[in-house]
């Protein structure tokens, strides 16, 4: 199993955060950063849905008093709708709370070359740009943190070889084997086999894929303004700063997006103003302050973002754009 050298480097050089499940691709990421002589704190979220949940946060404990790290856990409610989705905005929330109180430099995710092309084909399956189909990267900037994922060019296989050849336990998922889940699906059906007789060519593919990509699209159009991303008003770019932010747009959704200021998935608001689009987390107010309300309509601040500037106490006049 390999890292990038440049990848190994950049993490002795911060404060990082390794989000840790104990199952394989966690587990073998914790040991060979071990191995590497870099240091890590870990969190971990208990979901309560499988019968070693308990289990595997105690033993998340002890292996993180053993070699003397910080562990945060957090127990996860019972999602009501869409658990993958829900799930996954949890999680997120979670680390994104960590990295940001703690100060870490880097989260940490064990994302592999399977994950990888699981995603590829879900996005094929639904309908998505090149921005969004190639929606892991290696290294990305994330507010004040950049997420690193190690292993998206090692394969399952090679994770697990790994694992075999030095004698690291794990626990396994059993979870990851109800097709119920969209997820699991396309990798029982599609990916793993792929992946297993393909790795090498796929390594490749994708890194042909993503050196396109930034010929095609110049992703540091997007700015951050206080929380607030900016970017062209193009598809992809709006779709890219919606990734930036945790969601992932449906076909459906990209057309509602297209055609008027809109609020995606209950929580990311995209504003327009001229050939700019901003991209935010929606915020409400109970009642917007007369005086700024017409500050605003002066400088024709959308409607959907005023919230969020009163919130932040982000003054009109520096606001330009």
């Amino acid at each position: 199993m390999q890292i990038k050298h440049e990848i190994l480097e950049l993490l002795k050089k911060g404060k990082n955060l390794l989000a840790f499940s104990y199952g394989s691709d966690s587990s073998a990421l914790f040991y060979f950063l071990m191995q590497n002589n870099i240091s890590f704190d870990l969190a971990l979220i208990n979901y309560k849905t499988r019968k070693n949940s308990d289990k595997e946060e105690n033993e998340a404990k002890k292996l993180a008093l053993k070699f003397q790290k910080k562990i945060f856990i957090k127990t996860a409610p019972k999602f009501k709708g869409n658990f993958e989705k829900e799930a996954r905005d949890f999680r997120y929330d979670f680390f994104n709370q960590i990295c940001l109180e703690n100060s870490y430099n880097h989260l940490i995710l064990a994302h592999h070359l399977n994950d990888q092309f699981e995603w590829f084909l879900m996005q094929l399956s639904r309908g998505a740009g090149l921005a969004e189909i190639l929606g892991m990267n290696e290294i990305e900037k994330y507010q004040s943190y950049h997420i690193i994922r190690p292993l998206l060019f090692t394969s399952k296989d090679e994770i697990l070889n790994f694992l075999k050849e030095n004698e690291f336990f794990y626990f396994n998922d059993e979870s990851n084997d109800d097709v119920k889940y969209f997820r699991n699906y396309i990798r029982k059906e599609f990916s793993n086999s792929f992946v297993k007789e393909f790795s090498q060519g796929l390594k490749r593919s994708f890194d042909y894929l993503r050196k396109d990509q930034q010929k095609i699209y110049d992703f540091e159009k997007i700015q951050n303004f206080k929380g607030i991303l900016i970017c062209p008003k193009e598809e992809s770019m709006i779709a890219k700063a919606l990734k930036i932010q945790g969601v992932v747009p449906s076909a459906k959704q990209r057309v509602q997006m297209l055609k008027s200021d809109c609020v995606i998935s209950g929580k990311i608001a995209i504003a327009y103003r001229d050939d700019k689009a901003f991209v935010f987390n929606y915020e409400l107010c109970e009642k917007l302050p007369k005086k700024f309300k017409e500050e605003c309509r002066k400088a024709k601040i959308p409607r959907l973002l005023r919230a969020y500037l009163y919130n932040h106490n982000i003054e009109i006049s520096s606001f330009k754009f």
